[in-house]
């Protein structure tokens, strides 16, 4: 072929390609352009192309939604919607057991064919989630009402320990009470509610007078199966002589070592109930001994005969401790203590 026929030829191919699209063009000139290519129109392919190039499977899901719904005949809807009945089901069967899964199903579907199916099992979920929330906040406040009520009981022995450490402790005699350490004036004196002073028998002494503050401390118990309130009432009396010197002092209340008892066990000890009275008695000896060794001694030699109404009788260097039960009606539990006065400027 001569220079002059194969420009001929070159111009005749371009005219003939101007009425192809682009991308048909691309395809002929390939060697791979198929029949659908070369009848889709610019923005059916676009739509179509994002159904295979998108970068994740929840992308190329939602293109293949998108142009179905777009381009319902289009000239690829054939394999598009052949392409999505077959990888819709893999996706939903994994996304379905969450609640998470199901939101993400629903977003890149909304018009799927589980959509239905999905959007009923997501409100269970919530609704179950829910519940379980509402059950996890009642039973969180049900464990905290349940430690309060524990804290409210442990306080009985704690309170009763407390106090018999207190004036065990040998600074708290030999000089006014008014000079006592801060650890015993600001609970008895300082702190509400206060202590009533009146004047004490004649037989302790011309300007003797007893000092007392009441503690009530409640707490809930079970009885008959019930939840029942309970009151453990303590008097904290100081015996003082005329210079405001502790001569004695007794930690008492009704049925005291009862209400120990059932603080400890939470459960009611009757008045007829005679194993929960030996109970309260044995855990207020318990407490008293070790009050006692702590602050004076545990030395068994300490011990002395206790004859009822006696249930513990301790004395060591110079301290007296002697725990006494209630028999008759109205007599109160208690626990009374004396200590060797020790120089006032002994610390």
């Amino acid at each position: 072929m001569s220079a002059r026929g194969a420009v001929a030829s070159w111009r005749r191919l371009a005219r003939s390609a101007r009425g192809f699209s682009c991308a048909a063009l691309v395809a002929v000139l390939s060697g791979c352009a198929s029949k659908p290519a070369l009848l889709a129109g610019y923005d059916d392919y676009a739509a179509y192309r994002a159904t295979r190039v998108s970068r994740t499977f929840e992308g190329r899901l939602a293109a293949a939604s998108a142009y179905l719904d777009r381009h319902p005949d289009g000239a690829f809807a054939g394999e598009v919607r052949a392409y999505l009945a077959r990888a819709e089901p893999i996706y939903y069967a994994a996304k379905r057991g969450t609640a998470a899964g199901l939101t993400a199903y629903l977003a890149t579907l909304p018009k799927g064919a589980f959509r239905g199916e999905a959007t009923h099992r997501l409100r269970e979920l919530v609704r179950e989630r829910d519940a379980g929330d509402v059950l996890s906040r009642a039973a969180q406040q049900t464990e905290a009402h349940l430690a309060t009520q524990r804290a409210a009981r442990a306080r009985v022995g704690e309170e009763v320990t407390a106090w018999l450490r207190r004036f065990l402790d040998r600074r708290a005699w030999g000089r006014p009470l008014a000079e006592a350490p801060a650890e015993i004036i600001v609970p008895f004196s300082l702190s509400l509610p206060p202590p009533r002073c009146a004047p004490a028998d004649e037989r302790a002494g011309p300007g003797a007078a007893v000092c007392a503050k009441r503690i009530a401390l409640w707490f809930v118990v079970t009885a008959e199966g019930e939840s029942a309130p309970r009151q453990a009432e303590i008097e904290v009396a100081v015996l003082e002589d005329a210079a405001g010197r502790p001569v004695e002092v007794a930690i008492h209340g009704p049925a005291l070592f009862t209400r120990l008892e059932e603080a400890r066990s939470a459960r009611e000890v009757a008045p007829d109930d005679a194993m929960g009275r030996i109970g309260g008695i044995a855990l207020a000896v318990e407490l008293a001994r070790g009050a006692f060794a702590a602050r004076v001694s545990g030395d068994p030699a300490c011990g002395r005969q206790a004859v009822a109404p006696v249930v513990l009788h301790l004395e060591c260097e110079g301290a007296r401790l002697v725990a006494r039960a209630g028999i008759d009606e109205g007599e109160d539990d208690s626990v009374t203590l004396t200590v060797a006065r020790v120089d006032p400027g002994a610390r």
